[in-house]
């Protein structure tokens, strides 16, 4: 008799061992299973943020690409020389003091003679490739310019492009006018900053410069679209 009870102790005891896991289990189950939501969740809103910070950049933004022909070292050569004429025409007639719209009506109305002035500059170099320049909303992935790197995403830019358009781009900032700099490695001053600053909110500011320790200074424009 006290073998049979013994036996239905342990039995219950077994009983409640189990029924504690597989609750315990369940918990864990559910724990986890909430983890998850409120982490895809998180992940979502997240990306939100990200993306209503990077539309809020672009919208205060004017880009400026010049896209090579190819990658050959020749075809690359002539896109740094068709940016040095292309800047320093902008430099020259449009200057650093315009605001946004007055840089955007600019380009679209003298369209023309910035793919003269980047021609002249091909045919200088005894190429036959053809120049064009639009203003177009463009994708393009994290570009970092110094220390400050812009997000993914749609920009408003001046796309100057040589012949095929196939090649590794150089870009800058137009508007702010952070072109306007030494491009040697695309040190973007205080001063400069500071205009950036000025057209952003906090949040776009700080996606913009994070933490400048931590990032490397680059060439600019050697990176593809």
């Amino acid at each position: 008799m006290r073998r049979m009870d013994g036996e239905k102790g342990r039995k219950g005891r077994r009983i409640l061992t189990w029924s504690l896991l597989i609750g315990l289990t369940g918990a864990l189950l559910v724990t986890s299973w909430q983890n998850a939501v409120l982490g895809k969740e998180k992940g979502k809103l997240q990306e939100r943020l990200d993306r209503e910070i990077q539309e809020g950049i672009a919208g205060e933004i004017f880009r400026l690409h010049v896209i090579a022909n190819s990658n050959s070292k020749e075809d690359q050569e002539l896109k740094m020389a068709v940016k040095k004429t292309v800047v320093e025409y902008l430099q020259e007639n449009l200057g650093e003091e315009a605001g946004l719209e007055e840089t955007r009506r600019w380009v679209l109305e003298n369209l023309p003679g910035i793919e003269e002035a980047a021609a002249r500059t091909v045919e200088d170099t005894g190429e036959t490739y053809p120049v064009s320049a639009s203003v177009e909303n463009t994708y393009f992935p994290d570009k970092t310019y110094g220390d400050c790197t812009f997000p993914a995403g749609e920009y408003e830019a001046l796309n100057v492009r040589i012949g095929r358009g196939q090649g590794k781009n150089w870009w800058c900032v137009l508007y702010p006018s952070l072109c306007f700099i030494d491009d040697t490695w695309g040190i973007v001053t205080e001063e400069k900053k500071e205009e950036l600053k000025e057209v952003l909110t906090e949040e776009e500011f700080q996606k913009i410069l994070g933490d400048p320790e931590e990032k490397k200074k680059i060439r600019i424009g050697f990176k593809w679209f």
